[in-house]
C-alpha cells in the first residue's frame, strides 16, 4: 500500500487586532458597543450605511453626514 499525503488545511488569521486601538499606553476600542447586549457592533458601508449588533440584531442607520 502507498501512503497517501494529508494536504494540512489553513488557519484562518485571527483579525482581534482591528478591534482594539493602543494610545499612551492604554487599549481603546475601535468598534461601537451594542447599548442593548454591549456586545461589539459590525459596521456596514455602502448605500445603506449602518452598525448592526449581531448577537440581539440591534441597528443603527447613519445619516448622510456622519458617513465617512
Amino acid at each position: 500500500m502507498t501512503t497517501k499525503k494529508v494536504k494540512k488545511k489553513k488557519r484562518k488569521e485571527n483579525k482581534s487586532y482591528t478591534y482594539y486601538q493602543i494610545k499612551e499606553g492604554k487599549l481603546i476600542r475601535r468598534l461601537k458597543k451594542c447599548p442593548r447586549c454591549t456586545s461589539f457592533m459590525a459596521i456596514h458601508k455602502g448605500e445603506n450605511a449602518r452598525y448592526t449588533c449581531g448577537k440581539c440584531a440591534y441597528t443603527e442607520y447613519q445619516t448622510t453626514s456622519e458617513i465617512k
